[in-house]
């Protein structure tokens, strides 16, 4: 459940280019930069006529283009051609096609860190004289584009308590939202959002005996963020809570975690008040996990 070839990988990479840059005299100090660097690959799905909707399901609209198909996400990186006539959207969906989030309408390139399986793009004319996607139109627009994934897709989901959760290694990584990680007749479930609650989105994978450290923001009226720390173990593949600390600010974990839920409270005295949304995007940072 362990993360944790890409260096490895590198290594091998290198030694290989080392190789053939021996005997490849006229080859390009351009390519062989390519050679050793490049993991991605370029994909080329199918667009349709269509849109998708703020819910990430289908609306007929004769204006756009759609992938009907999701497509593998890992690594995605997008880029327009210097003369592209489009805009574009991208939609995110688990492993079982549940759609999770989408990005804002974009007008230059997308290099991202992804949290989700799969995706499908919109695409947008900026340009069309009739607002209609002609057949000659359904190759043009997605010309304007080069689509990029990671050669080796990584991408794992799991089910925890009532939720179904992207798995990552990456603790700076994490996402952060309004949600509540609660303890309900014995076991935990994720439950309504609580303005002055961040709870983790995604699964961290982690080594028993790691170090977790909390570094909070300082906040101007005195507010202190108040840490919480859910321990888990995959037990004949079912998740399960193990160990629940609060009010910590470094935690070394149990021998035998194997993965982590991380939930702060911002607290006036005693008392939990709203987290100011510029801290949802970058909660992750205020991180660190150690050995």
């Amino acid at each position: 459940m362990k993360f944790n070839t890409k260096s490895i990988i590198k290594k091998v990479a290198l030694a290989l280019a080392g190789v053939v840059a021996v005997s490849a005299v006229g080859v390009g100090v351009a390519k062989l930069i390519e050679y050793m660097q490049d993991d991605l690959k370029t994909i080329s799905p199918s667009f349709d006529v269509g849109n998708l909707g703020a819910d990430g399901k289908y609306v007929n609209d004769e204006s756009t283009l759609y992938t009907k198909e999701a497509f593998q996400c890992d690594g995605l990186q997008i880029k327009l051609d210097f003369d592209n006539e489009i805009d574009y959207q991208i939609f995110f969906y688990d492993d079982l096609d549940n759609f999770v989030e989408s990005t804002e309408v974009l007008s230059a390139a997308y290099s991202e860190t992804v949290h989700d399986g799969y995706a499908r793009i919109v695409i947008m004319p900026t340009n069309d004289e009739d607002d209609k996607i002609g057949l000659t139109e359904r190759l043009t627009y997605p010309g304007q584009m080069t689509i990029k994934v990671a050669k080796e897709q990584n991408v794992e989901y799991i089910n925890v308590f009532n939720k179904r959760l992207f798995m990552t290694d990456n603790i700076s990584a994490l996402r952060f939202n309004h949600e509540v990680l609660a303890n309900h007749e014995g076991s935990f479930e994720f439950t309504s959002s609580d303005t002055a609650i961040l709870t983790s989105q995604d699964l961290l994978c982690v080594n028993g005996g790691d170090t977790i450290t909390f570094t909070p923001p300082t906040i101007s009226d005195g507010s202190t963020f108040q840490l919480s720390v859910f321990e888990l173990k995959l037990v004949s593949g079912v998740v399960k809570a193990i160990k629940y600390s609060t009010k910590v600010e470094s935690i070394k974990l149990s021998d035998d975690t194997d993965f982590v839920l991380l939930q702060a409270t911002l607290l006036d005295s005693d008392t939990p008040v709203s987290i100011d949304e510029k801290y949802v995007g970058i909660f992750a940072s205020y991180f660190t996990i150690t050995k």
